[in-house]
């Protein structure tokens, strides 16, 4: 047990010696809070928003006005028609699109009803519907406090864009495919170089004219170039088991 025992001292002495093995054992858990806590986050905050507003009425106005006094949105710009918002969505310049109908104050005072269009982009499920409900919300809570309880209403119309049933595996199983890389890549790496170790023909490649740095990237170079069959079985497998769209460039991806 005394012999156990010293290992384990010994152990640690090694581990309080070695900086770069402190570094990683204390500095990467603070540095990977820091960086999921900034950027894995579900509330709403900033979201782009576009309006399309033909009318340009005091109602309309009046509902933009309090859509971008809210923390949520941030309006980008306005859009001339409904064919614009296409590009938008697809350029990535904004989440989301409120179109308003034509004459919507004459519409909403002779017809008793007006029509909004809330267009979202649903390539996260989550995200999606935490936008459509704040904006159908803040729609509500001015009819309710300008309209009240008559015959006036308001009916919204929800369209989500990219990804219209909300399954949520078409957010993660293309994330994964980043993931799956970078593991199989480091993790082979790892072991074909601790296997050079092992077998004792690591002193034998660090003799030759070739230089460490070259070393790791030979080493790395083959499981690169065999990781594209990996993407190509991942994408198979996430269109056939999954469901999960594939478009756009192949090659680009």
């Amino acid at each position: 047990m005394k012999s156990f025992a010293g290992f384990v001292v010994k152990e640690f002495y090694h581990i309080f010696r070695d900086y770069r093995t402190l570094l990683i054992l204390f500095g990467m858990p603070v540095i990977q809070l820091t960086l999921f806590g900034f950027a894995v986050r579900n509330e709403v905050q900033d979201v782009k928003i576009a309006f399309v507003d033909p009318s340009n009425d005091f109602i309309t106005r009046e509902i933009k006005s309090q859509i971008e006094a809210s923390s949520y949105f941030s309006v980008v710009e306005q859009l001339p028609n409904i064919q614009a918002v296409r590009s938008e969505f697809e350029s990535g310049r904004i989440m989301e699109a409120v179109v308003f109908e034509p004459n919507f104050a004459h519409r909403l005072s002779h017809d008793g009803v007006a029509d909004v269009m809330i267009i979202t982009d649903a390539t996260d499920p989550n995200t999606a519907k935490t936008m459509q409900t704040y904006t159908t919300a803040i729609i509500q809570d001015y009819q309710a406090r300008r309209l009240g309880a008559g015959s006036l209403r308001i009916a919204t119309e929800v369209r989500m864009r990219f990804n219209p049933e909300l399954k949520s595996v078409n957010l993660f199983v293309p994330g994964l495919v980043a993931l799956i890389l970078m593991l199989v890549c480091a993790l082979m790496t790892s072991i074909t170089i601790t296997r050079e170790k092992e077998i004792g023909t690591m002193e034998v490649l660090l003799v030759s004219p070739l230089r460490p740095i070259q070393i790791i990237i030979g080493k790395v170079i083959p499981y690169f170039f065999l990781s594209f069959v990996n993407v190509i079985t991942i994408l198979v497998l996430a269109r056939l088991v999954f469901g999960v769209p594939v478009k756009g460039s192949i090659p680009l991806l």
